[in-house]
Parts: structure tokens; C-alpha cells; sequence
């Protein structure tokens, strides 16, 4: 079950390395900090990484000298990216829907939203709009096309996904990521979106 640690700690203790991490940072991150600067999103600020797995996305945000804290529920998760960037991130096991940590000035999101079931998508994004300053950034990475495979992920369509935002967010950027990992090209976009 999606929603309880042990279904992660499963996948991220069997093989060692779970079929969707890339070994590093997703390329889309450069994208979405790109599109972020004019908004004012910049090293220094504090940005949350929910379901920050073996925490690549979340130690090159510290390369780049912002001050990320890497959320996740499974332990296991957790434990390789302590192994794989030491105390270089600030590491929290925690549940993104109760956490009393931040708020953040931005939340980099690299696919926890599709992880998510469906029904329990518009709980996740009150939960982002809760955990960001006002006025901060929620920087999202999703899936249009799971090219058929068993979820999670789960795709979810632009039009759905802006109308889960709107209400809580003005939407500042929707669009097909220009900048994917090649396993992932044509499948992904970028929503960054600025809590009201």
C-alpha cells in the first residue's frame, strides 16, 4: 500500500537501487530553478524535497547553495542518501502531510505528486500550499504518460492538475519540460506555481 513506509522501504531495499532513480539529480531541476529566478527564487532559500528518496535532487540543491531539507517517510530511502551525500542536506523522516517542519520558501516536488493515488491528490497539494511561506514556489515535476506501466506513478493531465492548483495557487508556468532525462522525454512537465 502507497501510503504506508513499508511499501517503500520494500522497493528501496530490494536491488539496492529502485527502477526510477536515475543515479543523480533530474535534469528538469536546472529548468525549473531557470523559471523560478524571476519569481525570485534564489541560493539561500530554503526548499523542501518531499519524497526525496536517495536525496540526488536534494543534494544539488545544496551545490547550488540553497538550504534544502529532503522529507521521507521510508527510513530506507533515507539511510542511502545519508550514505550517498552525508550531512550535506538537512534529512527529515517524515510524513509530507503531517510534518510540522518549514515553512520553506519553495518546494521542489520530482514526481511525489504522481506517486500519490489519485484520490489523495488535492490532501497533497493543500499539504504544499501549507508548508510554503506566503507567496513561496511550488516547483512540480509530473507525468503526462506512464506509457501504460502499473502505478504509481500515475499520469495525470494538465487541465487536472491546474484546476487541483488554482485554488490555492496562481500558476505561473504549465508546460512539457524542455530538459528530461532521456527515459523520460516527451512524458514529463513543469508546473511552477506561487502559493497566494
Amino acid at each position: 500500500m502507497t501510503t504506508h513506509p513499508d511499501h517503500w522501504n520494500h522497493l528501496y531495499a530490494s536491488g539496492g537501487r529502485p527502477e526510477w532513480d536515475m543515479a543523480k539529480a533530474t535534469p528538469v531541476l536546472a529548468e525549473a530553478l531557470e523559471l523560478a529566478q524571476p519569481f525570485g527564487l534564489a541560493p539561500g532559500a530554503s526548499v523542501a524535497v518531499p519524497g526525496c528518496g536517495f536525496g540526488h535532487d536534494a543534494a544539488a540543491l545544496a551545490a547550488l547553495g540553497f538550504e534544502p531539507t529532503g522529507l521521507d517517510f521510508a527510513p530506507r530511502a533515507l539511510e542511502g542518501a545519508r550514505a550517498r551525500y552525508g550531512d550535506t542536506v538537512r534529512w527529515a523522516e517524515e510524513d509530507w502531510f503531517t510534518t510540522t517542519l518549514g515553512p520553506w520558501d519553495a518546494i521542489f516536488d520530482h514526481t511525489c505528486l504522481v506517486a500519490m493515488d489519485p484520490p489523495r491528490h488535492p490532501a497533497y497539494v493543500a499539504a504544499c500550499a501549507d508548508h510554503l511561506r506566503p507567496g513561496g514556489l511550488w516547483l512540480a515535476v509530473a507525468f503526462h504518460d506512464v506509457q501504460g506501466r502499473p502505478a504509481p506513478p500515475h499520469a495525470i493531465p494538465m487541465k487536472e492538475l491546474r484546476q487541483l492548483v488554482e485554488p490555492r495557487f496562481d500558476v505561473l508556468h504549465l508546460a512539457e519540460a524542455a530538459c528530461s532525462h532521456p527515459r523520460r522525454a516527451g512524458r514529463e512537465y513543469l508546473l511552477v506555481a506561487r502559493k497566494r
